[in-house]
Order: structure tokens, then sequence, then C-alpha cells
């Protein structure tokens, strides 16, 4: 009988000490999913505290950067369309949801690092605790700065590139800094702890209690203040993105207007630079390096000329073209003043403060007569369009002009970037005709004028030809004078029709190297749309 007893004594101790391990496993499961949570709202919040007041790119901005940079160009179109119309926000709201998801689930790591044993003891974390958010934190730090060395050059505030590439990296130390700290006190704060009696156990009951309560309204005011930073974070969310130029009444003006010009961004929130931190840099394979405040810049000899900008992704007959008068200095000339490029230097590559970049063969950039421009319009550049300064390469796609520009530098080498990274074409633009008039019913019995625009670049167009018989015959059209020679050309024809009924109007462009221009038609994704533009129209 005693012997039944004692086993059955001994078997429910063995129960309630399994049920006590299954307990301490779940409150321990428990803390650590709290502290995580609650480090990861703290860190979020930092982050974007960083990005408004220093124009520092958030973690969750540098992860989309890299990423963009690894998708063909078919697959990023693809990603555009299928998260229309937030394109952008969408799935930098999704990264940011799995940082923050991602730092909670960290909580776990370090809970079975420490191995804090239940009931723990006090509030303070020991030197175990402290060390393993150390490492975590240095651990974090450097997988991101690795990871994002090509990306942390960029400062929305317009920091040169090196002092950006420090400021960035300070800043993912002292974002990830917090996020250990916050993990490791918020973790010994959400663990039980060892039982007291009489009023220490109230008074210790009543600690516990207000500790956890500032644990949660930590989180709870870190997730507020989240809100309301990404609220003001995308107060300058660039919603002109894709906005296109459209002709009046049928004819397009030979300068397009500032506020009508086209625009494409990369960003999500484009850079409002400070000129009291922004310069120029000339740098790499040059006889003499320097740098330029804005103001400097501008007490350099200064030309101003017309230059068609037309984006890569541009569609047969689009409206992702314009014409403007910019004014800037002649990047020969900036390249001269400091003793021009040494031997070696093959290509030239441009940054922006945004972290975009490109880079061109030297000789092919040179030969057009490239303008930084300062001006647009005869006023000052707006910020949509590149402010303080911009990049104008004639006969190159719009994203080969960029924009919000840093730094120059010459090497010997092919610098990668965003678009060329994805593989977009990066080659001389193709020559294009547009058809703006007429459209749709036409009255008949009376003459009508075809009109548009043809462009293809520096190379000029030699002339344009219409058909309206679906291209067995061609008639010349009458060619405006260009403004200059890097800018679209206006033509017109008249005709009269002969009978009434639906005809296709057709053109195309032969440019000023003799080069008719292609009827092959092909998508704007990834190497530029080509094909002859027709429009359909009813007269009678």
């Amino acid at each position: 009988m005693r012997h039944a007893q004692k086993t059955m004594n001994t078997r429910e101790k063995a129960d309630q000490s399994a049920l006590s391990h299954r307990k301490s496993i779940i409150l321990t499961i428990l803390a650590a999913l709290g502290a995580g949570l609650t480090a990861s709202l703290a860190s979020v919040a930092i982050m974007l505290v960083l990005r408004l007041v220093g124009g520092v790119p958030t973690p969750v901005e540098l992860f989309g950067d890299h990423l963009l940079k690894l998708l063909p160009a078919p697959r990023f179109v693809d990603m555009l369309v299928f998260f229309s119309p937030h394109s952008k926000t969408t799935p930098l709201g999704l990264t940011l949801l799995g940082m923050i998801g991602l730092g909670t689930f960290l909580g776990l790591l370090y809970a079975v690092l420490v191995r804090v044993k239940l009931p723990a003891t006090g509030y303070r974390p020991a030197l175990r605790e402290w060390l393993t958010a150390l490492l975590l934190t240095i651990a974090m730090t450097s997988a991101a700065i690795i990871l994002f060395w090509v990306e942390i050059g960029q400062n929305f505030l317009g920091l040169p590139l090196g002092r950006a590439m420090l400021v960035t990296s300070l800043a993912l130390l002292a974002d990830f800094s917090f996020y250990g700290l916050v993990l490791c006190v918020a973790y010994r704060i959400l663990l039980p702890k060892q039982q007291v009696s009489g009023i220490a156990m109230r008074t210790s009951e009543r600690r516990q209690l207000l500790a956890r309560v500032g644990v949660v309204a930590l989180g709870a005011g870190s997730a507020i203040g989240t809100v309301g930073l990404i609220k003001g974070l995308l107060s300058n969310y660039t919603t002109y993105d894709g906005s296109e130029t459209f002709p009046h009444n049928g004819f397009t003006a030979p300068i397009t207007p500032t506020s009508e010009h086209y625009t494409v961004t990369q960003n999500v929130t484009d850079p409002i630079v400070n000129l009291a931190v922004w310069q120029l840099e000339v740098t790499g394979l040059i006889a003499e390096t320097g740098n330029y405040t804005y103001e400097e810049l501008q007490n350099l000899p200064s030309t101003s000329r017309a230059v068609t900008l037309e984006c890569i992704a541009n569609g047969i007959g689009g409206h992702l073209i314009s014409t403007a008068i910019w004014q800037g200095v002649a990047l020969r000339a900036l390249l001269e003043k400091h003793g021009g490029a040494l031997n070696g230097a093959r290509y030239i590559a441009f940054y922006s403060v945004d972290g975009y970049s490109i880079s061109l063969p030297l000789d092919e950039v040179l030969a057009v007569d490239p303008i930084l421009a300062w001006r647009l319009n005869a006023s000052e550049l707006p910020i949509r369009h590149g402010y303080p300064l911009r990049a104008l390469i004639p006969g190159r796609f719009g994203e080969e002009n960029p924009k919000w520009l840093t730094r120059i530098e010459l090497t010997d080498h092919f610098v990668g970037g965003l678009y060329a990274d994805q593989g977009w074409y990066n080659g001389p633009l193709h020559t294009i005709t547009r058809i703006d008039r007429p459209a749709g019913h036409i009255p008949f019995n009376r003459s009508i004028e075809i009109g548009g625009i043809a462009f293809a670049g520096n190379r000029g167009i030699e002339k344009v030809e219409v058909s309206v018989d679906g291209g067995i015959s061609w008639n010349p059209a009458k060619l405006n004078p260009p403004l200059s020679g890097d800018s679209w050309v206006l033509w017109t024809w008249q005709w009269t029709p002969i009978l009434p009924g639906q005809y296709t109007i057709i053109a195309r462009a032969t440019d000023g190297t003799g080069q008719v221009q292609t009827s092959q038609k092909q998508g704007t994704v990834s190497n530029g749309a080509t094909g002859y533009h027709t429009v359909q129209v009813q007269f009678g």
C-alpha cells in the first residue's frame, strides 16, 4: 500500500513538473514575442524619425532598392501592374510588415540564446542578456551594411556620397541598437517573476504590473507614432508619377509649359534637397577632382538649349515626351575646367541623392554636348525635375538623364544602376513619329490638316511622310524648323479626301543620318517601343 501511494505521489510530481515546464515554455514564448514586437515597433518609429529629419533611407527602402535591381525588366513591370494603383506604397508597406514580423520572431532567437530560468529574479537583465543583445545588434547592422552597401550612399537631404554612406551606416547602427536595447529590457520585464509573501508580494505584483503596462505603452505608442510618421512621409507622395504631356485640341506646343512637362520617378517620395549640405562632386579618373556648392555652380559660364526628353516607357503614339529650355553648365566645359579625363577613363557615372545611378561611355556622352541644368524654362528647376541639378544627355531616354544629381565620376568600368541591372535598353533612343490630329469623325468635302511630332534625339529629323492608303503610297510632310538639334520637330500635311469613309493615317520619319524609322512593332519593355503610329478617322 505504501509503495503504491509513493508511486502515485511520484507520478503526480512528474505530471506537475511537466505541466510547469510546458507553462514555462509558453510564458517564455509569449514574453519573447511580446518583447520582439515592442522592439520592432520602437525601432521602426526611430527609423522613420531619422528619415523625416535627416533624410536617411529606411531599411525598408534600402531593401526595396536592392531587391528591385535583381528583378528583370518584365517582372518589374508585372509587379507594377499587379500592385497598381499603389504600385510603390503597397510593396513597401508589405516589406515594413515583414520587417516587423521578422523582428518579432527574432525575440524567440534571443530567448533561446539567453536561456533565462523561470521564474526570473528582478527586472535588470543579466550580463549574458546584455551581451546577447549587443551581438544581435552587431550582426544585424553588419548584415544590413554588407547587403545594402551599394544603396547606402543615398540621402534625401542631399549629403555627398561619402558622408551619406557614413550617416546611413550610423543610422542603421542606431536603429538596430535601439531594437536590441528594447528587446533586452522588455523581455526581462515580461518574464514571470519569483513570488514573495505578505506586503512585499503586493508591492512586487504592483511593480510587475506597472512595468508590463510600460512595455505595452511603448509598443502602442510606437505603433501610433509609426502611423503618424508614415502619413507625414507620404504627404510628399509623388502622385504625379507617370504624368503625360497632351496636345491641346490636336496641337503640340513647341515648348512644353513646365506644369505640363511629363514626369516619372522611381521614388515613393522624392528628395527635398537642403542646399546647406548638398554639393556636386567631380571625381574619379580626372586630372583634378573638385566640389561645388549650388552658388559656385551657378557662377560658372552657362548655356541654354531646347532639349526633348522621352521616357523609355513611352508607347507608340504616347505622351511621355516633352520639350523644354534647359539652362546650366556644359559638361564638357566643366570637365575641361578640371583638366580633363585621365588615360583609362572610358565611362562616366552619374549619382543622385536618392541612390539612383547610371553610367555611359564617356566618348558617346561628350559627343552630344550634355548640360548640367539648374533652370527649366527660365525658372529654378522644380523639385520633381531634379532640383537643384539634373543631367541632360541628348539622344538618350529620360532615365539616362538623372535628376537630383550629386556626383560625377569618370571610371574605367561600367557602373550599374536600377534600370541597367534590370536589363533595360541603354542605347540611343529610337526614331518616332506621332499623329496628333485629326481624330474621330471629320466632315467630308473639305481639306484637313494632318499634324504631329517627330523625334530622333540628337540625330535630328530629315523628313516625315504620311500615308492614307495603308502604306502603299507616302506623301512628304512640311517640317517646322526645330528649336535645336536636340528637340522634336513639328510637322503638317494638307489632305483633301476624294471619297467619304474610314481611313487609316500612318506616319513615319527619316532621321538626320538617312535611316528610316522601323515599321517593326515592339512594346516598351525592355527596349523601348518601335513601329509606326496609326490613327483611324471617319469622313462623311
